[in-house]
């Protein structure tokens, strides 16, 4: 099936790695050529020489801060200067920073807003105006589950992931008229750096999360026939889910995990004890 990206240029911030890398290698795989705009201009680098290696597709690395609007500005005039248009900006950079709102610092406050917002929303104005020159675009930000799905000790995240939600959703309607498309997408947990990160500081191990799937899948992939009633089943999820830290599970709600999240009765599966 022909996609249509062939030959398009596709801007992604943060593609050294992560979601931005994997976004990258599809988009490559498509015929797309890629411009990868990270803070780390080594990893940069190397993951385009990376994915032209895996795809064959034509790869450029170019050395962006999204917290600095002068960087910001910079980057897409020398865009403009290299290459003459923008055909897809794909704004993947992002950082979290976790801790107690009462604990929240000001400079870790404004570090994240920085990057997460408002290095969203001017790099759609710069990229946004070498579309409108060149007669349209498409624009696609990261925004996340946690912007409609709150989680506790990520409050400047999620209300940062919120704020790209709406952002996405105002510019969209202004943008329209230039020809240029614009969307959010949002994910929920995906293995990426950023997540392995939260793993060391505490939230939930990789050790956990391997534990349990492999309880799960003990229990229900692979249960085969079973006279459990319905009851008993969701009673097991739940025994099941109890093996995980309370403050892993974003997508319940506190009344919920109240009446439900019990963790003496922590399900250990026998796949685990192997």
């Amino acid at each position: 099936m022909d996609t249509g990206l062939k030959g398009k240029l596709v801007i992604i911030t943060g593609g050294a790695r992560g979601l931005g890398y994997a976004s990258a290698t599809k988009f490559a795989l498509e015929g797309a050529e890629i411009v990868l705009a990270d803070i780390n201009e080594e990893m940069g680098k190397e993951s385009a020489a990376k994915l032209h290696e895996e795809t064959g597709a034509v790869c450029h690395a170019y050395r962006l801060d999204v917290s600095r609007v002068d960087e910001i500005k910079a980057f897409f005039a020398k865009i403009k200067a290299d290459f003459g248009r923008v055909d897809i900006l794909i704004n993947n950079a992002g950082i979290q920073i976790r801790n107690d709102c009462l604990d929240f610092k000001e400079e870790d406050w404004d570090k994240l807003m920085d990057i997460n917002l408002k290095g969203v929303f001017f790099c759609c104005q710069q990229g946004g105006l070498i579309m409108k020159d060149n007669g349209g675009g498409v624009i696609v930000n990261m925004s996340s589950s946690t912007a409609v799905r709150t989680t506790p000790g990520r409050a400047p995240y999620c209300i940062s992931k919120a704020g790209v939600k709406n952002l996405t959703m105002v510019l969209s309607c202004e943008f329209a008229k230039y020809h240029i498309r614009m969307n959010a997408v949002a994910p929920g947990w995906i293995m990426t750096n950023m997540l392995q990160d939260g793993f060391r500081l505490g939230v939930v191990s990789d050790k956990q999360l391997m534990a349990f799937g492999r309880a799960f899948e003990q229990e229900f992939i692979g249960q085969g026939n079973t006279d459990r009633t319905m009851e008993q089943t969701l009673d097991l999820g739940w025994e099941l889910l109890a093996t995980l830290p309370r403050n892993a599970l974003d997508r319940c709600d506190a009344a919920t995990l109240d009446k439900y999240y019990e963790p003496a009765k922590a399900r250990i599966s026998k796949a685990n004890n192997k």
